[in-house]
């Protein structure tokens, strides 16, 4: 038993080592890249604040964490008892594409017009853990 401890030992200690030896074998070439590029400005004139829910079209969205959607669906049934003239949209209900974490520009984009076409007053995003 006490052998095979040595050889367990010293085989994990050639493991452990083995990348360090590698890379110093070989030469490393690094290039510092400056993350600068051309910003681009437009201008976006900021919504008009809303002075009251009645009436107006809630969507609620949930990223697809945990816990999200119940949150969400208590949030519905208190504007909806606060706002009875509201119509509220779960998004999540609706088009089911748009749960998650979009991961690139191209997904945001479809997402958002998805959620645009609902035409609603008013986001409210949750995301819980």
């Amino acid at each position: 038993m006490f052998i095979f401890r040595h050889i367990l030992t010293l085989g994990a200690a050639l493991l452990l080592c083995a990348p360090a030896a590698q890379a110093t074998e070989q030469a490393q070439e690094w290039e510092l890249v400056q993350p600068t590029g051309v910003i681009q400005q437009s201008s976006v004139k900021p919504a008009t604040p809303l002075t009251s829910l009645e009436g107006k079209t809630i969507a609620l969205r949930w990223n697809g964490k945990n816990n999200g959607d119940v949150v969400l669906d208590h949030l519905a049934d208190r504007l909806t008892k606060d706002y009875p003239t509201a119509k509220l949209v779960k998004i999540y209900e609706k088009d089911r594409s748009t749960i998650g974490i979009s991961g690139a520009a191209s997904e945001s984009d479809r997402m958002t017009k998805s959620i645009q076409g609902m035409k609603p007053d008013l986001v409210i995003a949750s995301q819980c853990d």
